[in-house]
């Protein structure tokens, strides 16, 4: 079947929303209930870390993966993208950063699309599953490269500084419906994991004192030593 390419097709064609938890969640019941390998490429691990990450999966919760060296923990990491769906639908505008989903869109321009624009005329992309994946080590990282900053080209263009539009987003931002994972967490700077502690239980952004609320959904994993 053609893939729906307007928000019009999409309703029509029955799609549904889902957070990238419930997703994950639901792709690994299935997988379970087909007798597939759910972790193709991993020995060793049935009777102690696996049962515990199964757990996670079910539980929808973020995770950690806790370890030492060369114990497949960036490999089951990366594993986890194989329970996303194959691909995903989102709004296509170029001044939306994030790829919004079409029925609960979090950014101001594509609340603004769906409110007033018909929805025959919304344009529809699909965002491939192993596009819904990003990781980063930790040593290094500024809090700009992955909550975000406030960009000077949209302040010298006249936009206020407190509003949206003023931000650069980060990788966590830009990661909404998918998978973000940060290796060797403990190297992580302290001003970028107490960022990261405040996205993982409020769920919003603040860049240099300005909340910007943001329901953002993905799902965030860590490695440490």
């Amino acid at each position: 079947m053609a893939r729906p390419m307007t928000l019009a097709e999409l309703r029509s064609s029955g799609w549904r929303s889902k957070s990238v938890k419930q997703e994950i969640h639901d792709n690994f019941i299935a997988k379970l209930q087909a007798g597939e390998d759910l972790y193709p490429g991993i020995v060793g691990y049935d009777d102690t870390v696996l049962p515990e990450l199964n757990i996670a999966i079910l539980a929808q919760h973020d995770i950690l993966f806790l370890g030492e060296k060369g114990q497949a923990k960036s490999r089951l990491m990366r594993l986890m993208a194989s329970l996303l769906d194959e691909e995903l639908p989102y709004i296509d505008d170029r001044q939306i950063p994030v790829h919004d989903d079409p029925y609960r869109p979090i950014t101001k321009r594509g609340r603004q699309l769906v409110n007033s624009v018909p929805a025959d005329e919304i344009p529809i992309a699909w965002w491939p599953r192993e596009e819904r994946y990003a990781e980063r080590l930790a040593p290094g990282t500024k809090f700009a490269d992955i909550i975000g900053e406030i960009d000077p080209a949209k302040l010298a263009a006249g936009v206020s500084m407190g509003v949206e539009d003023a931000l650069h987003f980060g990788l966590i931002p830009r990661m909404h419906r998918g998978i973000f994972a940060m290796n060797e967490l403990p190297e992580l700077d302290e001003l970028v994991q107490v960022g990261l502690f405040n996205i993982l239980e409020e769920r919003d952004v603040q860049i240099r004192g300005y909340p910007v609320q943001f329901d953002i959904d993905v799902l965030i994993l860590f490695s440490a030593n």
